[in-house]
C-alpha cells in the first residue's frame, strides 16, 4: 500500500485527508501550515485537531523549505505527497523526497487559469471551475493530470458558493480517481500547453468598486471578493463601507449620477447608479463596526478632484498659519 504524505492548510487539504482515509489509503504523516495571523488565510482549517482524531502524525510548520520539515518528512518514507492548499512554493527537493512525486491541487479547468487567487478569478469570470489533481512539476500548476471534475459557475455564485462546489467536486474526483490509485495505476496525462492561460494574484485593495463600471461588472466583483475573501469595498463618509452582496436590476427605469442613492426600501437594501446600470446593494457593512444609516442622494467613494481641493485647502492654511 502507498505511504502517503499530506502538507496543507486549508479546508481543501482537511477534504483531501478525509477522503484518503475513507479509501482506505494510508496517511504517515500531515505537516500543516500555522501562519502568525490565520484571518489572512482564507478557509484555514486545523489540521492538527483533524490528524489527532484520525491518529495520524502531524508536525506544524511556519515555513515549508525549513530543513526540519524536510527531515520530518524523508523519514516518513512517503511513496506520494500531496501539497495542496498553501501558497509558498516547495524547493525541487521535495519531489525526490517520495518515490512517485507530489500531487498537486488547483480548482480550474487546467490547463486554463493556472497560478494565483482562482476562486476569485472564476466567480469574477463566472467560468468554469474544477477539481483537478496533478503531477506537480517546476512550473506552476503544470504537471499531467491524473483527474478533474468540472463544473461552471452560476450567475448568481459567489465566491462562498463557489468554494463549496470546489468542495464537492474534491469528493466527485478523488471517489473517482483514488480506487484506481489503490490499484497502482498511475497513468498522468500532459495537459495542452498551447491552452494554457494564467491567472495573477489579487490582493484585498483589488475589491475596491469603481462606481464608475457597468453594473454587471461590479455585481462579479462583490461576488468574486465576497466571503471567504475581504470583501468588495467603497467609502462612505469616510469610512470603508464594505459590500457583501449585491443584485443587478434590470426593471425599473430610474437615472441618476454615477455613485449616488436613489432608493432604498424597507430592508435597508439601497439602490445605486454605476457606469451602466443599476445595482441593490443587499448586504454591507463598515469596516470597523460602525452602524451609520445610508441616506437617498449621498454618493459612495470619492471626488478625487474635490478631495484633492480639500487637502490644499487645509494644507494653506496650516502654511498660513
Amino acid at each position: 500500500m502507498y505511504r502517503i504524505l499530506v502538507i496543507g492548510a486549508v479546508s481543501s487539504t482537511a477534504q483531501i485527508i478525509k477522503k484518503l482515509v475513507e479509501h482506505n489509503l494510508l496517511v504517515v504523516g500531515v505537516l500543516g501550515h500555522e501562519p502568525k495571523d490565520r484571518d489572512k488565510v482564507s478557509g484555514w482549517a486545523d489540521l492538527s485537531a483533524l490528524s489527532s482524531s484520525y491518529n495520524i502524525n502531524y508536525k506544524g510548520f511556519t515555513k515549508i523549505n525549513d530543513q526540519e520539515n524536510l527531515s520530518w518528512a524523508i523519514d516518513k518514507k512517503p511513496d506520494i505527497i500531496f501539497a495542496v492548499g498553501f501558497s509558498q512554493l516547495v524547493h525541487e527537493e521535495w519531489f525526490s523526497v517520495s518515490k512517485l512525486g507530489c500531487i498537486g491541487f488547483h480548482p480550474t479547468k487546467l490547463p486554463l487559469g493556472r497560478g494565483r487567487a482562482p476562486l476569485a478569478w472564476i466567480t469574477l469570470e463566472q467560468s468554469y471551475g474544477s477539481a483537478s489533481f496533478f503531477l506537480m512539476g517546476k512550473g506552476a500548476d503544470d504537471g499531467p493530470v491524473f483527474v478533474q471534475s468540472i463544473f461552471k459557475v452560476e450567475e448568481n455564485d459567489d465566491a462562498g458558493i463557489v468554494e463549496g462546489k470546489i468542495m464537492q467536486h474534491i469528493d466527485i474526483a478523488l471517489d473517482q480517481w483514488l480506487p484506481e490509485l489503490k490499484k497502482g495505476l498511475w497513468n498522468p496525462v500532459p495537459q495542452c500547453e498551447h491552452m494554457a492561460s494564467y491567472y495573477g494574484i489579487r490582493k484585498e485593495e483589488d475589491g475596491l468598486i469603481n462606481w464608475n463600471d457597468n453594473a454587471e461588472y461590479i455585481n462579479r466583483l462583490v461576488k468574486a471578493a465576497s466571503r471567504p475573501h475581504p470583501g468588495a469595498y467603497t467609502y462612505y463618509k469616510d469610512e470603508k463601507l464594505l459590500i457583501w452582496s449585491c443584485r443587478v436590476e434590470k426593471e425599473i427605469q430610474f437615472k441618476g449620477v454615477i455613485g449616488r442613492i436613489l432608493l432604498k426600501n424597507d430592508n435597508g437594501e439601497f439602490l445605486i447608479q454605476t457606469g451602466d446600470g443599476l445595482l441593490w446593494i443587499e448586504e454591507y457593512a463598515y469596516k470597523n463596526g460602525l452602524s451609520i444609516s445610508v441616506n437617498i442622494g449621498d454618493k459612495l467613494g470619492y471626488n478625487i478632484e474635490d478631495e484633492i481641493y480639500k487637502i490644499k485647502t487645509i494644507l494653506k492654511k496650516i502654511q498660513s498659519e
